[in-house]
């Protein structure tokens, strides 16, 4: 049997347990619920440390698969806990970045994963298998394409491959890696090549037809390109084929993907009934699995509270930097979930009035086929409001926070429910009260209105410029905008433009016709 290369094989490692992790990993891609069976056969107590490990890692990723978020922080708790050695810390690592991204967490998780890269190099001096650097590269590739650095991105997954050799787990990765390909292509607006590799993709598949989790995910990408081709009973057709795979299988996290998929393509069908039946079941999984994440994130301050022990207890002279970014993690963490909790509890407030909203959209327009981006600062706005207050901060420092807004307003994260104040201030490096400040000061408005606009501004961006929308119904749009409510939604729309979405959709139709 060719070992699949999930620990490097030495004299203290059981042969039996090598295999059994072989198929733990391989079953994760067929029925996670699997992979717990057979891990239980593998008593780890009596193991040697990187397989102890991987053992947690393969736990933690198989409730990812599952969308229990909170169960898969408690793995890497666990994990982290056991893993005292600085020399065995690339899998606790690698394992804390990937829980950062599966919550959304970006700026920590590329922050790590950046770090890995730079000492991927000294993986191979280690008790490591060769592909742990492939998937550091590969986790660092999906970090830089929601920075939408394509081509870092793309060098990446090269490098990722560049790792692999001829084994099972190899081949999962090289198809892991192509299907990261296909979002870059489908982002790039480059279809015909993302068309075709969705299509090599899928041939190679056939001969490993007990993957269901790739095949899925491979069809709900071909299902993507078919609605962007605007051929939705194709794309219908490939997305029940990708729930088909997967209907009795632990898979809730894509399922829920799947699920909002067919809500478009039965509502650009026109099809009321399995519009609303689809719909209904993705806000129902939305819902379950902001539940499960806001439970992961308080899971996740004890589990920075564990990595920042394990650094200090390590005492490296490299650490030091690695002890305050955690201390800040920590920090932002318990902020996000305080304010998360007052965000739930609180409806919009008054939004500034009386914008001349139609003068603006143009310019928005413009800007976004210029420059791909939402909203910039108008540099004749910029002096008026600086003299009505002293600067918190430097010069230097403003035009730096300034400059990472232009940033995260060209990310489309503004779009994410869950964003608050202090999640953006610990992604862009700073603190609520400078990044109010520089809101205030150059943005005009609160963060509250600031951020609601860039939302509305986005969403009748899409109103405007892809017919699709105007067929979706104000709930769906209000989700895609990243808002509670139909009437919040609703409300914050005729503030910002001075009519209602609904007015707004039928004159953009009218004017079409």
């Amino acid at each position: 049997m060719v070992v699949s290369g999930v620990i490097l094989t030495s004299a203290q490692s059981n042969p039996e347990t090598l295999k059994l992790l072989d198929k733990a990993y391989q079953s994760l891609y067929e029925n996670p619920d699997n992979a717990f069976q057979i891990l239980q056969n593998i008593d780890v107590n009596k193991e040697p440390e990187l397989i102890k490990q991987r053992v947690q890692i393969i736990l933690s990723r198989a409730y990812n698969f599952k969308g229990d978020y909170a169960k898969s922080i408690d793995q890497s708790i666990d994990n982290l806990n056991k893993n005292r050695n600085e020399n065995n810390s690339f899998y606790s690592d690698f394992a804390l970045a990937q829980q950062y991204q599966s919550l959304r967490l970006y700026k920590q998780s590329i922050r790590i994963s950046q770090n890995l890269v730079d000492k991927a190099s000294k993986i191979k001096s280690q008790h490591y298998p060769e592909n742990l650097s492939a998937y550091i590269y590969q986790l660092n590739a999906s970090n830089l394409m929601v920075q939408k650095k394509w081509k870092e991105a793309e060098e990446n997954l090269n490098q990722s491959n560049s790792q692999l050799k001829n084994t099972d787990e190899d081949f999962i990765i090289s198809i892991e890696n192509q299907i990261y390909q296909t979002f870059i292509y489908i982002s790039q607006n480059q279809i015909d090549k993302a068309e075709k590799l969705v299509n090599e993709i899928q041939k190679k598949l056939e001969k490993t037809p007990q993957y269901v989790f790739l095949r899925a995910f491979n069809l709900d990408n071909f299902g993507r390109i078919n609605f962007l081709k605007k051929d939705y009973v194709k794309s219908t057709e490939n997305l029940n084929q990708a729930l088909e795979l997967i209907q009795n299988k632990a898979y809730d996290a894509l399922r829920y993907r799947i699920y909002e998929d067919l809500s478009k393509n039965y509502l650009a069908l026109k099809n009321e009934d399995l519009y609303q039946k689809y719909y209904s079941i993705y806000k129902e999984q939305t819902d379950k699995l902001d539940k499960n994440k806001k439970d992961a994130i308080r899971n996740l301050v004890k589990l920075n509270e564990q990595y920042e022990a394990k650094r200090i207890e390590n005492a490296d002279r490299n650490f030091i930097n690695n002890i305050l970014i955690i201390a800040i993690v920590c920090f932002v963490g318990i902020l996000a979930i305080v304010l998360m909790n007052l965000f739930e509890k609180r409806k919009a407030k008054s939004i500034q009035k009386q914008i001349d909203f139609y003068s603006k959209q143009q310019d928005f327009i413009k800007k976004i086929d210029e420059s791909k981006t939402v909203i910039e600062p108008k540099s004749e706005k910029i002096e008026p409001d600086i003299s009505k207050k002293t600067p918190l901060i430097s010069k230097e420092k403003e035009m730096d926070i300034l400059a990472r807004l232009e940033e995260f307003e060209k990310s489309e994260m503004f779009l994410n429910r869950d964003m608050s104040l202090a999640m953006l201030a610990g992604q862009l490096d700073t603190n609520t009260k400078y990044l109010s400040d520089v809101i205030n000061r150059y943005k005009e408005k609160n963060y509250n209105n600031y951020i609601n606009e860039l939302r509305i501004n986005y969403i009748a961006y899409l109103l405007k410029t892809d017919s699709a929308y105007l067929n979706y119904k104000v709930s769906y749009l209000a989700e895609k905008a990243g808002f509670s409510s139909h009437s919040a939604f609703t409300t914050v729309f005729k503030s910002v433009t001075g009519i209602s979405p609904n007015t707004y959709i039928q004159q953009l139709t009218q004017n079409k016709q």
